[in-house]
């Protein structure tokens, strides 16, 4: 019931306190994205620890933070040691504690400490109802799967294992169980491991890559997960749960490139552009209408007609935004999408093109077993009609032209879909990875084989990860 299971995304981060019953959905779904205060919108200081003599002693660190602000000394941050002492030592703290303290975290719930080259972070609702003239701007804790700011994560997780989930650090006994993006370098799953015991006073941590997770939650061990990110799409070949690093595609081509090209046609189209006093459409307007299930792909047959009647496709729909409504066409609404699976800008592949390339890497006699059990995930997958259009492509490149098959030849094309017992997540296909994770906590972040412990971590230091991870 203690359990906690956290899955980083690039755009969107998600958690869960007690997997007891799988059919719960995340708790806490919130940006993965930190503000950084300005100077003079900080609350000042005061001491957190409560003695006498903290007035005489060095600068507490600056990462003892709470769930909305965070300060960080870089340089001091790059140096910390690692905790030498078990989680239930009550020995007395020194007022000069190391970074990352768990315990002083409690403490200072509403204060930031500042020291000469401080940096705070505030996230969630804090930042949204931070007005911009506080804020010296914004930072993407993770962007294409690769942490950009591991202050800002220290903090970001800190806030949501603290405010989100309510859990006092002090009296940490939840375990975690990370779901990562795949290829993290050994460096990031080492400094996650640092952060998770010295930062959030963790008992035990799980590392697991989130295409394995995705096809867990579907049921399978083998099969082609295709990610669909914010800023990056993931094509990840997985034979009996493991994952096959050397043949993962990518390509930057996601999410935020259908928001560019779907502000770009309403842009373009003068009957939406004149319902703006502007004359211009935002960029939230094109976030919102993509965000809102409008959007769709068409599927083109193999006649070259598309499917849906004509007379269907021709009147406008409309979009409630800020109070008012507009009417936009729905061929914006088809046209939008589309980047995703045959992308315009240079050096990009068609994306049917790049899931040939991942699995084509692999052993031939391997390669049945994807194609017949894809999974497709990510907030930006949820576009009606992509499955439809990716499995006509595919049965019309990859299966052979005839009937005649040889035995290692592919006859089906398969888009798994979550088992039918997950009552609870009925038409959330996208966060099957979500749903894998939480499985995988159940069974293995008790399992000393896999989990790694705090005594784990104070004896062997950061590395033991590696002998760990899932």
């Amino acid at each position: 019931e203690n359990f906690v299971v956290i899955e980083l995304g690039s755009h969107t981060t998600k958690a869960v306190l007690d997997t007891s019953d799988i059919n719960k959905l995340p708790t806490v779904v919130i940006r993965t994205r930190a503000g950084i205060l300005k100077h003079d919108s900080k609350e000042k200081p005061e001491s957190s620890s409560g003695k006498d003599d903290a007035k005489d002693a060095p600068p507490p660190s600056p990462s003892h933070i709470n769930g909305t602000t965070m300060e960080v000394d870089p340089t001091e941050a790059a140096q910390r040691p690692a905790l030498a002492a078990a989680a239930n030592e009550e020995e007395e703290e020194p007022s000069n504690t190391t970074n990352g303290d768990p315990a002083a975290d409690d403490a200072v719930s509403n204060e930031a400490e500042q020291d000469g080259n401080d940096v705070s972070y505030v996230f969630g609702d804090a930042l949204d109802s931070t007005v911009s003239d506080d804020l010296d701007g914004t930072v993407d804790v993770i962007s294409g799967g690769i942490v950009q700011d591991w202050d800002a994560l220290s903090g970001f997780l800190r806030h949501v294992v603290t405010k989100e989930l309510g859990i006092h650090l002090s009296r940490n006994i939840s375990p975690i169980l990370f779901s990562i993006p795949a290829l993290w370098p050994k460096t990031d799953l080492e400094r996650l491991a640092q952060v998770a015991f010295e930062h959030l006073n963790a008992p035990a941590i799980v590392i697991s890559e989130q295409p394995l997770a995705a096809l867990y939650g579907n049921g399978k061990m083998s099969g082609l997960v295709v990610d669909i990110g914010h800023t990056t799409t993931t094509v990840t070949p997985i034979v009996d749960s493991y994952i096959q690093s050397s043949t993962i595609a990518q390509c930057n081509v996601a999410g935020a490139a259908v928001t560019k090209r779907l502000r770009e046609l309403l842009q373009d189209d003068s009957a939406v552009r004149s319902q703006f006093d502007a004359g211009a459409v935002p960029l939230e307007f094109a976030e919102a209408l993509k965000e809102s299930g409008m959007c769709r792909l068409r599927l083109v047959l193999a006649s070259n007609q598309e499917d849906g009647g004509e007379e269907e496709d021709s009147g406008p729909s409309e979009l409630e935004y800020s109070g008012r409504k507009y009417k936009i066409s729905k061929e914006i609404m088809f046209k939008a999408p589309e980047i995703l699976v045959n992308p315009t800008n240079q050096g990009a592949v068609r994306l049917t093109t790049l899931m040939q390339q991942a699995v084509l890497a692999c052993d031939p006699d391997k390669r049945t077993a994807l194609w017949e059990n894809i999974s497709v995930v990510g907030g930006s997958s949820q576009f009606g009609g992509l499955k439809e259009y990716l499995q006509s492509e595919l049965e019309t490149t990859v299966l052979p032209g005839s009937n005649m098959f040889a035995l290692s030849q592919t006859r089906e094309i398969k888009f798994l879909s979550l088992p039918d017992y997950f009552v609870g997540w009925r038409n959330r296909a996208h966060w099957a990875g979500f749903l894998g994770a939480c499985i995988m906590a159940k069974i293995v972040i008790n399992d000393a084989r896999h989990n790694m412990t705090r005594a784990e971590y104070n004896e062997g230091g950061p590395s033991t990860v590696h002998t760990k991870t899932l």
